[in-house]
């Protein structure tokens, strides 16, 4: 269908969507071919709706009930018509009454038929329509009408059943849409005013209740409540909100009244992005698919080849050498059936919805995946990079530890949050958490100076305090050996120290850490119980830091203080020492080295706009644990798709081999193709099916 309009004048390009049915066109605005366009779409039997700028079908007059129901009239008719041929043939009507029973089988048979035919002959293409045309033409040439009219029943049959199954697939993703309310209630001039979600623009203020689904994407403004955000993380468990938390559009508020400041448009939203991204994963065909295509386009004509030759060269050859041979009619009996067993619908549709099952339930699971290709590579990956920061830990420092020296804890800690109060630097913030946590009030602080590389000071009751690290204070004279023999400590448990001291004496230390994600070493250890051994980590810290965090997750190699370019460097060698390479950053730091893996998967795409335009993969939950799922779902996929292709070519061989011998009919070559085409169906849609979670132990064990 894509070649044959992207002939029509004016179109410079045609791209059909497979997974969307979906088919878009650029095209020459002084030429505008749309209604040539239209023409042939309709000319082929498919319908045509237009869609909006979001994708969402736009009111149009309905088709004609008949358009709408063809296949259904096709299968129904052809049916009907077949059965009542066999039954006066049986009872012994005369023969051309049964003959226009079994020809009016065949009319209702190739309503669709006929039609896809011809267009593809002028695209010049031979598909399975043409083949079964011939097929069916040439067995009423032969007086074969009952076996013509089976040939059709059985073929509109699987074409029914095959749309009805996909159709199933298309949807899945494309359903989300209707999450999101086709309405929002804005404030406007201190009133609330209903109107279409597309009108909200960003800024304005929406109200949602409980028990309504959010309209669009942005921040709670008033009020608190749970909300329910399975839609866009996977995440089944609703989730606290208060001012200054995110929300997204189509998740639902399940308890408290809320208002909502709009941060994204309607076609803008995160639930919007997701669609449309996972429509254009579908649509992207992995290497194993393309291949299956190239593979269609030679095998289809050299069978055609193949039944030519065999409906005429052993004739001939009798006939030239004295040979006894079937009869003519015998060998075009053959070559047809033979044409009929070689329409490749059951191996070229066993590739794409094997990858279209796979990415609808990475995307079901809280995992975008942006192409078949990624899912194919999730297959064969051989090491798994980690950053630290954001990744293997959740990205914001606390306090871990509190060591007084010459002052008690709580006077320690009333003197660095006292001079960190007015620092905006992460780990100033941890100082800060930890004493509203412990209740300690922040004491009057004046001639506060930061200075970067070194610290913060300030003068608190009369005396100056600095709060730096071990190194500037070490180059000052400040610690002595036993200081240095706790720093050394706190800095071997993973810690980041700061030394808070006077002009004379150090108060005490402070050791902060990145906390290390609570699901990471159970990510790690399913990562390897599924064979994946090198598990390495790539960061910018330091190396006492990095080896008390892979101590803790069970990373296998680490490689700290690296640049970004050297986490490049390292994602490129480890590709050459140990295959395919699958990198797990936050999608914005990280993204020379996401783009050098095979697979870049961002942390947080539910919350980073850029981790969702330049990631592969996307884990949507910031749950490490989705990691081992999608490698496992890859090689699931993997698995079905050489399944089905196995299966289609085995028929079809086995199928050949009996035609060219005379041993297969033609009723028998379409039962067995359509029986495999809708197998191979079935099969790839196993993977919609959620897997059984597995969590490992210590050892590994499941």
């Amino acid at each position: 269908m894509g070649a044959s309009v992207a002939r029509i004048d004016g179109v410079i390009s045609a791209d059909l969507n497979f997974a969307s049915a979906t088919l878009l066109i650029e095209y020459d605005p002084e030429l505008d071919p749309r209604a040539a366009v239209v023409a042939m779409v309709e000319s082929s039997g498919h319908g045509v709706e237009p869609l909006d700028e979001r994708g969402q079908e736009v009111s149009v007059p309905a088709r004609p009930w008949f358009e709408r129901h063809l296949a259904e009239i096709s299968a129904l008719g052809s049916g009907a018509s077949a059965a009542c041929g066999a039954l006066l043939d049986r009872f012994g009507a005369p023969q051309s009454v049964v003959t226009a029973a079994f020809a009016l089988a065949i009319v209702f048979g190739g309503l669709l038929v006929w039609r896809r035919a011809l267009v593809s002959l002028r695209a010049r293409v031979l598909d399975m329509n043409v083949l079964m045309s011939a097929a069916v033409f040439g067995a009423a040439a032969l007086g074969e009408w009952g076996e013509g009219a089976t040939v059709f029943f059985l073929f509109a049959v699987g074409g029914l059943l095959e749309s009805r199954s996909l159709e199933r697939t298309r949807r899945s993703i494309r359903d989300l849409m209707d999450l999101a309310p086709s309405t929002a209630r804005v404030r406007r001039a201190g009133q609330l005013v209903e109107v279409d979600a597309d009108d909200v623009v960003i800024g304005e203020t929406v109200s949602v209740r409980p028990g309504e689904r959010v309209p669009l994407d942005g921040e709670v403004v008033t009020g608190t409540t749970a909300i329910d955000e399975a839609a866009i993380t996977g995440e089944s468990v609703p989730v606290a909100k208060a001012p200054g938390d995110r929300v997204f559009g189509g998740t639902l508020n399940t308890t408290g009244l809320i208002d909502v400041r709009v941060t994204a448009t309607a076609s803008d939203s995160t639930l919007a992005r997701i669609v449309y991204l996972v429509e254009e994963a579908q649509a992207s065909k992995a290497p194993v698919q393309r291949f299956v295509d190239r593979f269609s386009a030679v095998y289809t004509p050299s069978v055609i080849l193949l039944a030519l030759m065999i409906a005429v060269v052993p004739p001939l050859v009798a006939a030239s050498f004295g040979f006894t041979t079937a009869p003519w009619a015998e060998w075009a009996r053959r070559a047809l059936v033979m044409l009929v067993v070689s329409c490749p619908c059951a191996l070229v549709i066993s590739t794409p919805v094997s990858i279209v099952s796979g990415i609808t339930r990475a995307g079901r699971d809280g995992v975008l995946v942006k192409g078949g290709a990624f899912l194919e590579a999730a297959a064969n990956v051989g090491v798994v990079a980690f950053d630290k920061t954001g990744t293997l830990t959740v990205g914001r420092p606390e306090v871990q530890r509190i060591e007084p020296l010459q002052a008690t804890s709580a006077e320690l800690l009333a003197v660095a949050v006292s001079v960190e109060s007015h620092s905006n630097h992460p780990l100033a913030g941890a100082i800060v958490r930890a004493a509203e946590l412990q209740g300690v009030v922040p004491r009057p602080v004046s001639d506060v100076v930061e200075t970067p590389g070194y610290g913060v000071s300030g003068v608190v009751d009369g005396t100056r305090y600095d709060v730096t690290g071990p190194g500037p204070a070490r180059r000052e004279g400040r610690v002595g050996h036993d200081v240095t023999t706790v720093i050394d400590a706190l800095e071997d448990a993973g810690m980041t120290v700061l030394v808070v001291c006077d002009a004379s004496r150090v108060l005490g230390l402070i050791g902060v850490a990145d906390m290390v994600r609570a699901e990471a070493s159970e990510a790690l250890r399913s990562l390897k119980a599924l064979g994946v051994e090198h598990l390495v980590m790539l960061t910018g810290d330091n190396e006492r830091v990095a080896r008390a965090i892979a101590e803790k997750t069970g990373v296998t190699e680490v490689r700290a203080g690296l640049m970004p370019q050297g986490k490049t460097d390292a994602v490129r060698e480890l590709a050459g020492r140990h295959g395919r390479v699958l990198m797990v950053g936050d999608g914005v730091n990280d993204a020379p080295a996401l783009a050098a893996a095979d697979i870049g998967v961002a942390m947080g795409a539910a919350g980073t706009d850029t981790a969702l335009e330049t990631a592969d993969v996307a884990l949507m939950r910031d749950d490490l644990r989705a990691l081992a799922g999608f490698v496992d779902l890859g090689r699931r996929t993997m698995r079905v798709i050489a399944q089905n292709v196995t299966a289609s070519i085995a028929v079809k061989l086995v199928f050949l081999a009996l035609a060219a011998l005379g041993r297969a009919t033609l009723w028998m070559a379409v039962f067995a193709d359509t029986g495999v085409a809708l197998l191979v169906i079935v099969n790839g849609m196993r993977l919609l099916r959620k897997p059984r979670r597995k969590v490992f132990d210590e050892e590994g064990r499941a």
